[in-house]
């Protein structure tokens, strides 16, 4: 009896969870290609950023806006079937904010299908009430949208701000209006007539029947008198979901985009037009594209940027249809627990393979759901980290630490430790700090000039951007002599240099190697993946290092599954390494090396023989600090600078220190240069 009982619970739950998580996966998905790669880091930014009180407020008028459509289909549902027995208010409720989720979720407004479907399956409402509530509802939220543009019409009149081509947006709207009106009522009846005669062929009768009823509960709807109410309650609808939309714009755009105009007015014009161009007949995935088109083009005429306009409008859409499906699922969910209640249990029969199949489609939803959360968090963080503090105790060891005695040069690093990421230094064998550069934009990746006078390092050009977005960045020139920094090139990564100091080399758009010529600021694309190399365009390339005396590209790999190392031969053969990253070239071009795994899956630094590919464990920390990363050879040879943390992996955001190791010596003869729980990472060491 037990589990007779709680056999379709279990399912029923299964299925649910698994629909639910199925979708928000592809939401995930959606929103991680909808932009350009570019811009992707930044979308999640400006939805990380959001208000939650803005967000919390329009789950508020999303359940007001639900619970006024609910109370318009129940008046209708109630005079178009001529009897009192509808649905409670409770299970309309359930009802429309299922709708409103599936409703986004087909091309061309199917979703309309699941107010039907739910209705007359699940509660045995009859097919022409539904079919009636569903096309006045329609009808009736174009009217009151009309009625709404024309308030804002009269706003902008009465401030001198009108915008002409609103006009153009109204008559579309009473001329669909108009159109819906005549085809429910007079072209309806006469399309009703005309199929009578098919009544007594058995493939016509249902149609026929269902046109007939759903042509007298129309009439029995409009003899009701009650257009005045509905038209009220489809008002008050449109009302909240635009107040709702209004506030989550604000909720969007206050933080990230401050100079954005918030007047309430504007923003109504655009959601109008946003709304205007979902409507548009275009097979699309939850309105998205059409939404943000129709949204950006009225900020945009209003004087927002574009770019701008296109994020904030897409950000809003995102966070609509993740709060909309949220209540949606909870109503499918609900309404599944009461149909379960109101009709019978299943045939046992029936159990044995319905159960199967929603755990099998529960585990599917939880895999792309996994999926898709793995790969949003690979676009990195979306906040600056803490700056953290110093470990003032901790730096006796280096005070005292018989290595840096003997050295004499300088390490140079990018550390978060004055609240952004900037470059400091630290001389040798002086063991002074000082502070390079004082930016309120992101600097890492500095790479020390072949005689020691100069850097060059990467440049946000965002205040905040994280290291895993390849694109938002500028090469910047950095002299150690006269503290002087000025501007490379822009759009450029991960700089190194030619072995004579003459040239820079970077990435662009994360898969071009352009070479850069100091004395003439002339710029090559050496190798770009998706023209002159074998590889598809969307493989990204990352931390390139060139050896002038092989002519070939050290360089990491990355499209999907694992990170591998890989050489670029003069000829543009590409011969794959080993799965790892942050391949680079020994000063003399006589072996590689880079970061890779253990047997264990720790992280080792590997020396590779370039002829043969042949690779041997190099060094591998003992102790606390062993996630080894950012691994960077001297100019002469001698030593050895990396970053460690204790196990984190994120390269701007985890406490990583910086340690020297002396090639040949025992692996636990290090020197730690950092002492400071802020985020410290690639550094670069210059001897004399």
């Amino acid at each position: 009896m037990i589990l007779q009982i709680s056999t379709p619970v279990i399912r029923n739950l299964l299925l649910s969870l698994g629909i639910s998580l199925l979708l928000l996966g592809l939401l995930l998905n959606w929103m991680s290609g909808s932009a350009d790669p570019a811009q992707q880091p930044r979308l999640l930014s400006l939805l990380a950023e959001t208000l939650p009180l803005c967000v919390g407020l329009y789950v508020l008028t999303s359940l007001s806006q639900a619970f006024f459509r609910a109370l318009r289909y129940q008046l209708i549902l109630r005079h178009s079937s001529g009897s009192a027995d509808v649905p409670g208010m409770g299970r309309m409720f359930t009802v429309t904010l299922s709708r409103n989720m599936f409703v986004d979720m087909l091309p061309a407004r199917l979703g309309e299908l699941s107010y039907i479907a739910m209705l007359n399956r699940g509660f045995k409402v009859s097919a022409e009430a539904c079919l009636s509530s569903l096309a006045i509802s329609f009808l009736f939220d174009l009217i009151a949208l009309a009625v709404l543009l024309l308030g804002i019409m009269g706003w902008q009149l009465a401030a001198a701000d009108f915008q002409p081509w609103l006009i153009g947006v109204f008559l579309m709207i009473l001329a669909v209006s108009a159109a819906g009106l005549f085809f429910l009522f007079p072209l309806l009846h006469w399309f009703s007539a005309k199929l009578a005669p098919l009544r007594a062929r058995p493939w016509a009768a249902k149609l026929v029947k269902l046109t007939e009823d759903t042509t007298a509960a129309l009439d029995q709807a409009r003899q009701a008198g009650i257009a005045g109410r509905v038209l009220a309650l489809s008002l008050a609808v449109r009302l909240f979901k635009y107040l709702g939309l209004y506030l989550l714009f604000f909720g969007v755009a206050s933080i990230s985009f401050p100079e954005m105009d918030k007047e309430l007015v504007s923003v109504l014009v655009a959601l109008v037009s946003a709304e205007a161009g979902s409507a548009l007949p275009v097979p699309t995935f939850m309105s998205f594209g059409t939404y943000e088109a129709g949204g950006a083009l009225a900020l945009t005429a209003l004087g927002a940027a574009k770019t701008a306009s296109v994020l904030v409008m897409l950000a809003l859409h995102i966070w609509s249809q993740a709060v909309d499906y949220t209540l949606g699922i909870a109503a499918v969910v609900l309404f599944i627990f009461l149909v379960g209640r109101q009709n019978a249990a299943p045939a046992a029969q029936r159990q044995k393979w319905l159960l199967p199949l929603a755990a099998c489609l529960f585990c599917a939803g939880l895999a792309v759901f996994a999926l898709q959360v793995r790969n949003v968090s690979k676009m990195g963080s979306f906040r600056p980290p803490k700056p953290g503090e110093p470990l003032p105790a901790a730096e006796a060891e280096m005070k005292v630490n018989p290595i840096l005695a003997k050295l004499r040069g300088f390490v140079i690093w990018s550390s978060n430790r004055f609240g952004t990421h900037d470059l400091i230094m630290l001389t040798l064998p002086e063991r002074k700090l000082s502070r390079l550069t004082d930016d309120p934009h992101t600097d890492y990746f500095p790479r020390i000039s072949p005689d020691g006078s100069k850097v060059v390092f990467a440049r946000s050009q965002e205040p905040w951007v994280s290291q895993r977005n390849k694109y938002p960045w500028d090469v910047w020139l950095l002299d150690l002599h006269s503290g002087a920094s000025r501007l490379l090139t822009k759009h450029g990564n991960t700089p190194t240099w030619s072995a004579d100091g003459r040239k820079v080399y970077f990435l662009r758009q994360a898969n071009q190697f352009v070479e850069y010529v100091l004395a003439t600021g002339k710029e090559t694309v050496v190798f770009e993946t998706g023209k002159n190399l074998p590889l598809p365009a969307a493989t990204h390339l990352e931390t390139p290092a060139w050896s002038e005396a092989r002519q070939t590209l050290a360089v990491t790999m990355r499209k999907n599954g694992p990170v591998y190392t890989w050489l670029i031969g003069p000829d543009r053969t590409v011969r794959e390494v080993n799965e790892g990253c942050e391949l680079n070239w020994s000063p003399d071009s006589s072996f590689l090396y880079h970061v890779g795994h253990s047997k264990g899956r720790r992280n080792v630094f590997y020396k590779i023989n370039p002829d043969t590919l042949e690779r041997e464990l190099w060094f591998d920390a003992p102790g606390e600090y062993s996630h080894e990363y950012f691994p960077k050879l001297s100019n002469t040879g001698e030593v050895l600078v990396y970053g460690a943390s204790t196990g984190s992996h994120e390269h701007d955001t985890a406490d990583y220190e910086i340690f020297l190791w002396p090639i040949g010596s025992p692996m636990s003869s290090t020197a730690r240069l950092s002492f400071h729980t802020g985020n410290d990472n690639w550094p670069d060491v210059f001897l004399y």
